[in-house]
C-alpha cells in the first residue's frame, strides 16, 4: 500500500493556541503504516504486507505490484492533470484508491467527490449498502463507534464507491480513522470512528482490495469489440436494458452469451452490442431484453408504462442480480411490482419444463463459494418467472449468472459456477424463444 504525497503546507491552529505546521497529504504520519501492520496481524495469512510514501504525480504505480493507494486529508484539494491521469490509469488497469477524511471534515470529502469526476467523468460515488463484501471481509461490520463533536455514539457505516464492473475502485470513507490507527488524540470537533471499529473496517478494506486481484485483472484486460453490421435476419441478438443504474457491469457480456448459444444449440445469432432505454418504443424490435445491475434504482413512470406494454405484447425480460446484491434484488422487486402490481414472480421448482426439457436438462447445478456461505444448501437452480395468461415474460435469478458465464473471477459474487450459468441461460433463452 502507498500512501500519496499530494497537495500544499498547511498550517494548523489547535484550541490552546498552539501553532502546526504539516504537509496535507499527511494529517496523522502513522496512519497508513499502522494500519499495514495491524492489516498483517490481523489476517495472518501468511503474506507480509507493506507500506510506503510516493508522490501521486509520480507514473509507476502498477497495480500488481501495488493494489491500494491510500490518499488521507482535512481540507480541499485540487488534483495536478498529471495526478488525474496517472490515478485514472491505476484504476482501468486494476488498482484501487482509498480515500479518508483524517478527522472527519465534510471539505476533504466534497474536494474527493468533484476531483474524481476529472479522474472518471462518467461514474459517480454512491453509498455501499449493507450487504456489501466490504463489510464482510474479514470481519461482520454492521455498526461503528463514533466521535462526533465530543459525543459517542454507534450507527451503520458509511461507506462510498466508484465501481468498475462490481468492483470498488475507489472507496471514500467521510468518518475519520487515522485517529484510531495510529493511536492519536481524537480531534473534539471531528468526526472520528473510534477504536475498534476503525481498525476492523480499515482491515476489511485491505482485505477486499486483496480478494478482489483477479477480478481487478480480468476487468483490466481489453475485451474484443464486434465491430461488424447487425446482421438480417432470424438470428437472436443480445439488448441490454439502460437505466440510471449500473446498467453495463459485465465487459462484452454478449459475446459470451452469443457464443455460448450458437456453439451449443447452432442458433442464428448476432454479436452486435445493443442498449435500450425501457422509454424507447424501440425496444419492440428485441424479443428478449436483458438487465442486471447491482445497487438501486428507479423506473420512471414512462419506463413503466412502456415496459408494461412491451411485455404484454410478447416481449420478454430476463434479469439477474449482478454479484448476488440485494439491493438489485430489493429494487428490482419493487419496481416490477409498479409494472403489474397483480403478479408476483413466482420461483421455479426443479420440474419445471425449463429444467427438465428442451436444450439440455439440469437438475442439480454447483453455486460458487460466496453463495455457499450464505447458504450451503443451495443445490437447484433458483430461476423466478411472472407469467401473464399463462406465458413467462420475466425470468429473475437474485444470483449472479451474467458474471458467471462471462467467467469473471470475482470472489466476492454470490453466484452460479460458469459452466452452470451459461446452461441455465440457454435453458432460459431456448425455453422463452419456445414461447
Amino acid at each position: 500500500m502507498y500512501k500519496v504525497q499530494y497537495g500544499q503546507k498547511l498550517k494548523y491552529v489547535h484550541p490552546d493556541g498552539t501553532v502546526q505546521v504539516f504537509a496535507q497529504w499527511e494529517s496523522f504520519k502513522s496512519d497508513g503504516h499502522d494500519l499495514t501492520q495491524k492489516t498483517n496481524r490481523r489476517l495472518a495469512d501468511g503474506n507480509n504486507y507493506r507500506y510506503a510514501v510516493a508522490p501521486l504525480s509520480a507514473s509507476h504505480f502498477d497495480p500488481v505490484d501495488i493494489p491500494i493507494l491510500y490518499m488521507t486529508g482535512d481540507y480541499d484539494f485540487l488534483f495536478q492533470d498529471t495526478e488525474v491521469e496517472n490515478l485514472r490509469k491505476f484504476l482501468l488497469d486494476g488498482g484501487t484508491i482509498i480515500f479518508n477524511a483524517a478527522r472527519g471534515r465534510k471539505a476533504f470529502s466534497l474536494a474527493v467527490a468533484r476531483e474524481m469526476r476529472r479522474v472518471l467523468p462518467s461514474k459517480t460515488f454512491l453509498r455501499t449498502p449493507p450487504d456489501h463484501p466490504i463489510y464482510n471481509t474479514r470481519y461482520r461490520i454492521r455498526k461503528v463507534l463514533t466521535l462526533a463533536n465530543g459525543v459517542h455514539f454507534t450507527k451503520p457505516p458509511e461507506i462510498y464507491a466508484i465501481d468498475i464492473g462490481t468492483r470498488a475502485a475507489a472507496i471514500l470513507v467521510p468518518g475519520g480513522m487515522g485517529a484510531a490507527w495510529s493511536n492519536a488524540k481524537y480531534h473534539a470537533g471531528g468526526n472520528h470512528i473510534v477504536g475498534e471499529s476503525a481498525i476492523r473496517l480499515g482491515v476489511n478494506l485491505v482485505a477486499y482490495v486483496l480478494g478482489s486481484t483477479e477480478y481487478s485483472r480480468f476487468l483490466a484486460q481489453e475485451f474484443p469489440v464486434y465491430r461488424q453490421s447487425t446482421r438480417p435476419g432470424d438470428v437472436m441478438r443480445f439488448a441490454a436494458v439502460r437505466y440510471s443504474g449500473s446498467w453495463n457491469v459485465n465487459p462484452a457480456l454478449q459475446n459470451s452469451l452469443m457464443e455460448g448459444l450458437f456453439d451449443n444449440t447452432g442458433i442464428g445469432v448476432d454479436f452486435s452490442p445493443h442498449a435500450v432505454d425501457l422509454s424507447d418504443p424501440a425496444i419492440g424490435h428485441h424479443p428478449m431484453l436483458f438487465m442486471t445491475g447491482h445497487y438501486d434504482f428507479h423506473w420512471s413512470e414512462r419506463e413503466v408504462e412502456n415496459l408494461r406494454g412491451y411485455l404484454l405484447r410478447g416481449g420478454m425480460v430476463f434479469a439477474s442480480a449482478a454479484a448476488g446484491f440485494k439491493s438489485f434484488d430489493l429494487a428490482f422487486r419493487r419496481e416490477l411490482s409498479k409494472v403489474f402490481p397483480e403478479h408476483d414472480l413466482i420461483h421455479l421448482p426443479p420440474s419445471h419444463p425449463l429444467f427438465t426439457s428442451g436444450w439440455n436438462p439440469i437438475g442439480s447445478v454447483t453455486y460458487n463459494s460466496a453463495a455457499l456461505r450464505d447458504n450451503p444448501n443451495l443445490e437447484f437452480p433458483h430461476i423466478e418467472a411472472m407469467f401473464l395468461d399463462g406465458r413467462p415474460c420475466v425470468f429473475y435469478t437474485p444470483f449472479d449468472l451474467f458474471g458467471g458465464l462471462n467467467r469473471e473471477s470475482n470472489a466476492y459474487a454470490r453466484g452460479f459456477v460458469p459452466d452452470d450459468a451459461l446452461r441455465i441461460a440457454i435453458n432460459v433463452i431456448t425455453h422463452a424463444l419456445a414461447q
